[in-house]
């Protein structure tokens, strides 16, 4: 058997791919905390995460995390936070694997609080936007991490605003307020560098759009600017300007959008949209849109490492099960899903590179920010900031190509080339009393070959599940053999 289908959480249990057949890829009906696409179809364990430096204010969230690149040679991760009275907001950079505060920050953003501070960089400098619910928007600043300089360079008459991206030779920001004005469906646009610096003319350098509906978020791919709304998406290049109506599809939070090389995702409140930037977008949600659905996306946020794409929607309850600190996550190159669940409430993710990698940064609500381990690390991280990591999965209800007769399950057979403590259930399905029977413990895993007898031993459908919570290196699961044989004749 092989499960490279992934999750399939938007059907029955009867429905689910089994890959009992040559050739066929089998599903999962429940996949917490288990990867499919790291070895294609080989159920595995998912790396922990380690701490990222220390604390940066304890029990306050990470409003803002990003990677800024002076140059190739030249970067740190910058975070921003509440201070400990939770009056102004505080920003933090990466040394050496130490926080250390750039106090300038707390000053320009004192009474302040709260602040979903954007990032981004242009001309060597890191630019800085915000907003935030009850202190609303914070002044424009910038930063130069080789001079360390903290002020507002190039942010002369720069307009606050909630949203910041880099276009073209330009800086573009977007659902803006200035003059003590709101203006939610507006977005300014620097002029072009000239010798090493730019300017903001708000008097002409500026595009309206749907003048109803806020901007809620800008991209930018396909050498054009996407401004969503929450039911809408316009394109925009500029020189020379052109705006129009691309799709009506919106998007729920700007933290949401990113890009795959030549694919750009988001989310709306009708899932997870991915576009080339020619026709109209695909849902791509359709196996966790239970997921999606049953949450506000405009409290989500997202990140891009390795070609997946990272969604965090925190806690929701699906098919029965109730997950806790939860990230969606879609691999482009099988197209498949899976879910983690994280011991840590997490507030915001970025990229981030390091030697010749980019890794995921979490940043948490209680003050941290971690980094997700892989794979291929040196030191495997087997745990979630020294906690157990707890591992899951249920097949679907297995019929064996005979759905309506009854059969004899005798023993399974499983192949692990890393048992690491997986530990294997079993439930059947018996048409006589129209019920699934609790689950019946198999056994633990102990070597390459385990064999288990399944107990009870009649039934329609089998499901298996397994279980793992601990802090050893992780588990994987190459295959099952069933012994099975039918017992009844079909029903006429």
């Amino acid at each position: 058997m092989n499960f490279s289908e992934g999750l399939y959480s938007d059907t029955s249990i009867h429905n689910v791919p089994s890959g009992l057949s040559q050739g066929q890829g089998g599903g999962l009906y429940v996949q917490s905390n288990v990867v499919t696409s790291y070895k294609i179809g080989i159920p595995t364990k998912r790396c922990g995460y380690a701490l990222l430096g220390d604390v940066l204010q304890a029990s306050k969230s990470i409003t803002g995390l990003f990677n800024y690149r002076e140059s190739s040679v030249v970067q740190t991760l910058l975070a921003t936070i509440n201070d400990a009275t939770d009056d102004d907001t505080q920003l933090f950079a990466l040394s050496g694997g130490t926080w250390s505060e750039i106090t300038a920050a707390e000053t320009a953003w004192a009474n302040k609080a709260n602040i979903n501070v954007e990032m981004e960089h242009f001309l060597g400098e890191c630019f800085f936007v915000g907003h935030g619910t009850t202190d609303g928007f914070i002044s424009p600043r910038n930063y130069r991490l080789s001079t360390d300089t903290f002020g507002t360079n190039n942010t002369t008459g720069m307009p606050s605003a909630k949203f910041i991206k880099r276009y073209r030779d330009r800086l573009y920001i977007a659902n803006t307020f200035i003059g003590g004005t709101a203006t939610p469906f507006r977005m300014y646009y620097s002029t072009v560098p000239s010798s090493g610096a730019i300017t903001w003319d708000t008097t002409n350098n500026y595009i309206d759009v749907d003048y109803n509906e806020a901007i809620t978020g800008i991209g930018s791919n396909w050498d054009k600017m996407v401004l969503f709304t929450e039911y809408s998406a316009f394109f925009f290049t500029n020189p020379p300007i052109i705006k129009k109506l691309a799709w009506d599809v919106g998007c729920s939070n700007h933290r949401t959008i990113r890009n795959i090389g030549q694919y750009m995702i988001w989310t709306s409140m009708d899932g997870v949209h991915m576009s080339q930037g020619g026709g109209y977008p695909v849902n791509i949600s359709g196996r966790v849109k239970d997921f999606v659905q049953f949450v506000n996306t405009t409290n989500s946020f997202a990140e891009v490492v390795d070609e997946e794409y990272h969604l965090y929607i925190g806690a929701v309850t699906v098919n029965g099960i109730s997950y806790a600190n939860t990230t969606l996550i879609f691999n482009l190159a099988t197209g498949t899903w899976r879910v983690h669940e994280y011991y840590d409430n997490m507030s915001v993710f970025a990229k981030y590179y390091i030697n010749g990698q980019d890794f995921m940064m979490m940043g948490s609500t209680s003050g941290f920010v971690h980094q997700l381990g892989k794979y291929t690390d040196s030191t495997l991280v087997t745990t979630d900031n020294s906690q157990p990591i707890h591992s899951m999965f249920q097949t679907g209800a297995l019929d064996f190509g005979h759905p309506s007769l009854k059969k004899m399950l005798n023993n399974l057979t499983v192949y692990s080339d890393r048992a690491q403590g997986l530990s294997l259930k079993a439930r059947v399905i018996d048409a006589n009393n129209q019920g699934v029977s609790h689950w019946q413990t198999l056994g633990e895993l102990s070597s390459y070959i385990t064999e288990f007898s399944i107990r009870p031993r009649e039934g329609n459908f089998i499901q298996i599940e397994g279980v793992e919570n601990g802090s050893n290196q992780y588990w994987s699961l190459l295959g099952m053999t069933y012994d099975v044989d039918v017992i009844e004749t079909a029903r006429k």
